[in-house]
């Protein structure tokens, strides 16, 4: 059985439907799973071992991206094909893909109901992990607890040690994209002190995109943001004591390698975006959702002082 996931984007959003392949592997042991993704997030799913191949979409190249795609998704006949990205260019792949079975995930957007078949729409208002998940109920009958399987090549050690990282040490993934995301740079240095004062010994690494490299000014901290690969930040995510962010892809991606993972909201809906694997902490200011600064560094410290205990 020939099974096809189209899920570009993004990052989180990625992580969030991972739990997918593994579902399909416990209902249908012999199938071969393709996912398509864009370019940029390419090493997301090839880190998932249920994950057999991965058909890469050039966003940048516009229309002839999507040619490109489409072309190489028509090679094959696929006897399913599911649509967890639910947008009118995810859904149009999907249309003109060949298949016998076509369904989208609950919570589909922009009028692609109309073009392939979406499951439990009812659905649309839960959480993103289990949301997903509501299409193979829809094709298989059963339902399955969210699982995944990560498998990391990368020599993390090496990238560590050439970077002065020979401690414990706690993981920041400060910013996100989107307005309201951001805990802030004074939040986070002030974080740092309250780290370093209880536990003098514990080193912090800060993750994340070349653009924000150096954001974090401080002597206390290893700015590795640009500096890894996709694999390479698993890596290093996997080995940390504790990892800090926002509702942003490599927060998410710790969660789902069971690194205990605190996670700042803000503006974002907690109650489709929260992590469902792994262990971690959701802090979010209840009287004022909109405003992540609500949240203090000191309620974030007592969180992380937890997990490290």
């Amino acid at each position: 059985m020939n099974v096809l996931i189209i899920k570009p984007s993004s990052f989180g959003d990625i992580v969030q439907a991972l739990p997918c392949a593994n579902a399909l592997k416990r209902a249908y042991s012999d199938c071969n799973i393709s996912w398509v993704v864009f370019k940029n997030w390419e090493q997301i799913p090839k880190l998932c071992p249920d994950i057999d191949d991965v058909i890469i979409w050039d966003r940048q190249r516009g229309i002839r991206g999507f040619l490109d795609v489409l072309r190489s998704v028509r090679q094959s006949e696929y006897d399913i094909i599911i649509d967890l990205q639910g947008l009118l260019r995810s859904a149009l792949l999907a249309k003109f893909a060949k298949a016998k079975i076509k369904v989208g995930a609950p919570g589909m957007k922009e009028l692609s109901n109309l073009l392939i078949k979406e499951a439990y729409p009812e659905k649309a208002d839960t959480n993103a992990t289990l949301r997903n998940l509501e299409a193979i109920r829809f094709l298989t009958g059963e339902t399955f607890q969210p699982e995944v399987s990560v498998k990391i090549n990368a020599d993390v050690n090496r990238i560590l040690n050439d970077n002065g990282v020979s401690k414990e040490f706690v993981a920041f993934a400060p910013f996100a994209r989107g307005k309201g995301k951001n805990w802030g740079v004074d939040n986070y240095l002030k974080l740092i002190g309250l780290i370093k004062r209880k536990f003098a010994y514990m080193q912090i690494v800060v993750l994340g995109a070349k653009s924000d490299f150096g954001e974090i000014q401080s002597n206390e901290v290893v700015d590795l943001r640009g500096k890894t690969s996709i694999e390479e930040l698993a890596g290093v995510l996997s080995k940390s004591k504790a990892v800090v962010g926002a509702d942003t892809g490599p927060t998410h991606l710790s969660a789902v390698l069971n690194v205990p993972s605190v996670f700042i909201f803000g503006r974002s809906d907690i109650n489709e975006t929260a992590p469902f694997l792994g262990r971690f902490s959701l802090l979010i200011n209840k009287e004022d959702e909109d405003n992540i600064n609500a949240v203090k560094p000191e309620a974030v410290f007592l969180e992380i002082e937890k997990w490290i205990r």
